[in-house]
């Protein structure tokens, strides 16, 4: 009986020894393919339940996303904790199903929780690294919270204190996710490739350009223009990949919003419009950290208690909300409040403390200038420190992310009505493709963006006039610079009049400016990889960056609004010297 029972054993442990590894994996990554849609909807279906507590459907809705959660992560390697607080979760759900009772505003701030944990904890399993004690900490207390849940008679809830809230870190984002139409696209793309392939080859076994050279030109034709367009829908393809809805990348706000309006005992109600808008994932990211500070500061400074709106004849409920849109290449994000306004004495008052700015140079400030002192570093005008506001830290972080991405920041204050906080952040372009007009001028040879280009024209009937060493011509009523390169550096003419006759003029317009870049002649039209100019040869005046043609020659990308800016500057220089 000992033989048959040590044969057993041995068995049990050459089973447990072979363990099926890519099994495991496969199984894990199910598992974190089916549950990240499911977190990241799980804010939402919680937001949803506290407007409409009594809703059935939506209880049930987010009780079955909850079990599936917890269902799934039981086959993930150390996966116990995530599925002892999904459980509890779900329990917790049951008893509201079951008694038929509306969801209080404790369950909903401990689902909110919950919510949070359970994404850090889906994080460390992908990531596949130990949890930091403060997550592991809060985890803990979050599934002991759920069990010391009690319903009085009265419908109250009585309950154990639950953890205060960390910020939970996080592994940067190693990939993208594909969806499957996105994969069957580059598939698609990847078989047309290879199609083209096999008809280039084709063209140049068959065809002799010699003997048959409209055939090889109509070949050649063809080949180009179905390059060109697989080209673009590749392009196109990458850049999708990189995008998600700007909603998606902004739903945090709700919460947080929920959280700092509860701790400040104000009643705020925020919505997002243009949520559908496609915005490239980094950038959603850092805006996303931006808004956060933005929002604090709107319901922390901006937005009065039930009260004092009320004596001002407001709605007791304050309102927040973001805009998102595209123009031009450019995400603006508008975000806006109604309360009370940036107070331009109060803040002026603390620039005087910190020593940022003088007596006498505070007098002669606009109000735009006093508004952005909001944005130095340790700046705040809250003489106490809360957890929300006070430290001055923030608003700073606002403006070193649109700097980051070369962006442009403005304020709109009405005092008493609200302040409205404009954001404009150019897209990023990984991979910068600029269609754009080949000029030339002595021996270098500048593309000027096609987006800029508003007119072409020769100098040879141009109405011209020279005043104070700069050069002038007409275009559509107006009197606009007429220069080259070498003009603009200096802000002096040095060509003749016989080698402007014999130049074209390419007309460059940005916004409410316009100027014409004088030019020896207009080569063509094409699109161009825009590459940067790099650290060692450092940015170059008035230039964006530097393409290579085919024919290996550099070409020279203009940047329109920085010439513009030279201009200015060089006007300025010119001013103080006289």
């Amino acid at each position: 009986m000992s033989d048959e029972k040590s044969e057993l054993e041995n068995a049990q442990q050459e089973a447990a020894v072979f363990i099926d590894f890519e099994q495991v994996e496969e199984v894990s990554r199910v598992f974190f393919e089916e549950s990240k849609e499911i977190l990241e909807d799980l804010d939402g279906l919680i937001l949803k339940l506290e407007a409409d507590p009594t809703n059935a459907d939506q209880i049930n809705l987010l009780f079955r996303k909850v079990h599936t959660i917890k269902g799934s992560v039981g086959s993930v390697p150390g996966g116990q904790l995530m599925g002892s607080l999904a459980h509890e979760f779900e329990a917790l759900l049951t008893r509201i199903k079951r008694e038929s009772r509306p969801v209080p505003k404790e369950c909903i701030d401990l689902f909110l929780k919950s919510s949070r944990i359970l994404k850090v904890l889906a994080q460390s399993l992908r990531d596949k690294r130990e949890l930091f004690p403060e997550e592991l900490s809060e985890a803990i207390e979050l599934i002991s919270a759920y069990g010391g849940f009690e319903f009085s008679d009265e419908g109250h809830v009585v309950q154990r204190s639950i953890a205060r809230t960390v910020q939970a870190s996080s592994a940067e984002d190693e990939g993208v996710w594909l969806s499957v139409k996105q994969l069957n696209e580059f598939l698609r793309i990847s078989g047309e490739l290879l199609v083209l392939k096999n008809f280039f080859q084709m063209i140049n076994q068959t065809v002799n350009f010699r003997s048959q050279p409209e055939l090889f030109e109509r070949r050649q034709t063809d080949f180009s223009q179905n390059l060109s367009k697989i080209c673009d829908q590749f392009q196109n393809q990458v850049q999708s990949v990189r995008k998600e809805k700007a909603s998606d990348s902004f739903q945090g706000l709700h919460v947080l919003v929920r959280q700092a309006s509860t701790e400040l005992n104000k009643n705020v109600h925020f919505e997002i419009h243009g949520g559908e808008l496609l915005i490239d994932k980094g950038l959603g990211k850092d805006l996303y950290e931006a808004l956060v500070h933005v929002a604090r500061n709107s319901i922390d400074h901006g937005i009065e208690d039930q009260f004092e709106r009320a004596l001002q004849g407001k709605s007791p409920i304050g309102s927040l909300s973001l805009e998102v849109s595209e123009k031009h290449n450019t995400v603006h994000v508008v975000f806006k409040d109604d309360g009370k306004g940036l107070d331009k004495e109060r803040i002026l008052q603390r620039a005087l403390k910190l020593a940022l700015v003088t007596e006498e140079t505070a007098a002669k400030l606009s109000d735009d200038e006093v508004y952005r002192f909001i944005f130095n570093a340790g700046f705040s005008t809250k003489e106490k420190v809360t957890t929300i506001s006070g430290r001055g830290v923030g608003m700073d972080i606002v403006l070193a992310t649109v700097e980051k991405y070369q962006g442009k920041i403005f304020i709109e204050n009405n005092p008493g009505q609200g302040a409205c906080f404009i954001l404009e952040m150019p897209i990023p372009q990984h991979i910068m493709v600029e269609s754009a007009l080949l000029c030339a001028w002595q021996d270098f040879q500048f593309a000027v963006p096609l987006t800029s280009v508003a007119h072409i024209s020769s100098c040879a009937e141009m109405q011209i006039t020279t005043v104070d060493h700069l050069r002038y011509c007409q275009f559509s009523g107006f009197t606009v610079p007429l220069m080259n390169y070498g003009e603009m550096l200096c802000l002096r003419t040095t060509a003749s009049e016989e080698q402007v006759r014999s130049s074209s003029a390419v007309f460059v317009k940005i916004k409410d400016a316009i100027f014409a870049l004088l030019v020896d002649k207009i080569e063509a039209q094409t699109d161009l990889v825009v590459k940067s100019f790099g650290k060692i040869v450092g940015e170059q005046k008035g230039f964006k960056g530097i393409s290579i043609l085919a024919d290996e020659k550099v070409t020279y990308i203009v940047d329109p609004e920085k010439l513009i800016a030279l201009m200015v500057r060089q006007a300025g220089s010119v001013e103080e010297a006289a």
